[in-house]
């Protein structure tokens, strides 16, 4: 999966070249306020900022468990069963009502063209839900698809506040919005484009009924590319709420999407459904599929915005579907991965085993320390995940995907150190004492390890920081990320691993965590991206230092360049025309 090249204009290379790069840059963007554009095309790396999701929240939601009848009744029962259980006392706080809570938008509507609340499900309406949620020091979240109703077009609601009706934001009749619950005829797509006061003002007023809810979490279910302009216009209708309310989105997002949803959106599904839509809720082989998909979007997570592998299926211990180890592993890695814990169990028959499972603050500390991890080896039966935690410490999961017991091992070199290490699992709060070099542990089948290593006193580290001349910041992988193809970065130095980069004079590699520096699929023009991969020998990753500071590609003769005119946290590293900028000299080791 490579990311696109980024195209750039002619000119005369260095820092020149950004200037008109920006003057285009302000042009489109002035262009895009004029017209009511819906969306940037350019994929941004800046990060929702509405001051939600600073870490993974914890909760519950209806889904799994309740499915397509939620009441009144049944949430609340969950909501107060999420107290009594001590579950909140842990820092479990979300209770989300997902699809099947109103009637069809393809006949029924507010009086401003909205959904409706099936009053025979909730006959005190949500408000009376919320404040129930809010009573039990718990936050409350709902559930929405894109568009606009069917039903509101066909009355023609007024926009409320406006003197605008819901046609005027309706140019197609023939295609719909998906729905889960109601299929196609429910939903029309919103054309931003034909009145962008008029789509705004509906957007803002259905944003300004879920805060009068007391809506603290909103899912917005049925995204895909085609929805973009709804998750930015939503976004910036949260944001005019007056109430902070997180911003999710579900499911099976596009990666190549990646810096889109980030910059609108406080947390997106990286996959489909862990449900099996069986006798239980998951089974094994819905839960192990995370394992391929979440290292593609360690890159993304950071507070504001979090990857989500879906719900924890852990708390019905047999229900679950999972076995006592599987349920064990899925906490691990989603713990470990910084995900979302939102629980889709029946809360108000916990199994005690899965609970105690479920309050083990030092694993649930893991995950709300927000520290992505990434494998070693994606792919591999027996495989090691490990994050640095930023205090010289770092959270290692052994995991164990075969159908028997086996040995993992996690070796200090994949974590960017030598020598000995202290060793403590987490999962029995027990220190294990010193280990030099390597740690290796039998685990049960489909079973884990999650432990904390602390480097020794004097301990060696890998490589150096690659400083560049111009900002001072160091090349960098975007969260410790060692999936192929992500481009390399500068960002503050820290100290982490994924600063330390390694020359290797014989082979001319400059390697990353493990990963070489490689020139995007083979291409040798300015605006190539420069990226980590797997190391192969090719020409695109080998590299020369040279005297006054610059590194030049063997294959392209261009040099490591830095895109943009200051070098910001995030900039992206590139091939350009060797021109003596200082966006193009290095120190390294």
């Amino acid at each position: 999966m490579n990311p696109p090249i980024t195209l750039r204009p002619p000119g005369t290379g260095g820092i020149r070249r950004r200037a008109w790069w920006s003057l285009l840059a302000v042009t489109a963007l002035l262009a895009s306020l004029l017209y009511g554009a819906a969306f940037s095309t350019a994929p941004s790396a800046h990060a929702e900022s509405n001051g939600a999701a600073v870490s993974p929240q914890s909760g519950w939601s209806s889904w799994s468990f309740i499915r397509k009848n939620p009441t009144e009744a049944a949430i609340e029962a969950q909501a107060a069963a999420m107290a009594s259980t001590g579950l909140v006392s842990h820092g479990f706080s979300l209770i989300n009502i997902d699809d099947f809570y109103y009637l069809s938008p393809g006949s029924h509507v507010d009086s401003y063209g909205r959904w409706v609340v099936d009053t025979a499900k909730f006959p005190h309406g949500m408000k009376a839900v919320a404040d129930y949620v809010h009573g039990k020091g718990e936050k409350f979240g709902m559930y929405l698809t894109p568009g606009i109703p069917v039903a509101a077009y066909n009355q023609n609601t007024p926009i409320q506040g406006t003197s605008y009706h819901a046609r005027d934001i309706v140019s197609d009749t023939t295609d719909y919005e998906k729905n889960y619950n109601f299929a196609n005829g429910a939903m029309y797509f919103i054309d931003y484009a034909k009145n962008p006061a008029a789509a705004q003002a509906f957007v803002n007023s259905w944003a300004n009924l879920l805060a009068s809810y007391g809506v603290d979490y909103l899912k917005m279910d049925g995204v895909g590319t085609s929805d973009k302009a709804d998750v930015q216009h939503w976004s910036q209708a949260l944001a005019q709420s007056g109430r902070t309310i997180q911003f999710e989105l579900s499911n099976s997002l596009d990666i190549n999407q990646g810096p889109f949803w980030k910059q609108y959106a406080n947390g997106w599904r990286v996959g489909g459904d862990v449900e099996c839509y069986c006798s239980t809720l998951t089974n094994w082989s819905n839960v192990s599929k995370r394992f391929n998909t979440l290292p593609a979007w360690v890159q993304y997570d950071s507070p504001g915005g979090w990857g989500d592998p879906d719900s924890v299926e852990v708390g019905n211990g047999s229900q679950d579907g999972l076995t006592p180890d599987e349920r064990r592993t899925q906490l691990s890695l989603w713990a470990i991965s910084a995900a979302p814990l939102t629980l889709g169990t029946d809360l108000t028959h916990m199994d005690s085993g899965d609970l105690a499972l479920l309050t083990d603050d030092e694993v649930l500390g893991v995950d709300r320390a927000g520290h992505p991890a990434h494998p070693v080896a994606q792919g591999a039966t027996q495989q090691t995940w490990w994050a640095y935690n930023g205090d010289g410490t770092y959270t290692v999961g052994l995991f164990n995907l075969a159908g028997s017991a086996a040995n993992v091992t996690a070796n200090w070199s994949d974590l960017g150190f030598t020598g000995g290490a202290a060793v403590r699992d987490l999962w029995s709060r027990t220190n294990l004492g010193s280990s030099s070099g390597k740690f290796t542990a039998s685990v049960p089948a489909h079973g884990s390890r999650l432990l904390r290593v602390t480097p020794a006193s004097g301990h060696g580290t890998i490589g150096a920081p690659m400083v560049s001349k111009l900002s001072g910041r160091c090349a960098d992988s975007p969260q410790g990320t060692t999936y192929n193809a992500v481009q390399v970065q500068v960002w503050t130095c820290n100290g982490g691993p994924n600063q330390n980069v390694t020359y290797n004079s014989s082979s001319k590699t400059l390697v990353l965590e493990g990963k070489c520096f490689d020139a995007h699929n083979n291409q040798k023009t300015a605006g190539t991206h420069v990226e980590i991969y797997d190391c192969n020998g090719g020409a695109n990753q080998q590299w020369t230092k040279n005297s006054n500071g610059t590194i030049t590609g063997v294959q392209s003769g261009l040099c490591l360049d830095v895109t943009g005119a200051t070098n910001p946290n995030g900039s992206g590293l590139e091939l350009w025309t060797c021109n003596g900028g200082q966006n193009q000299q290095w120190t390294l080791g």
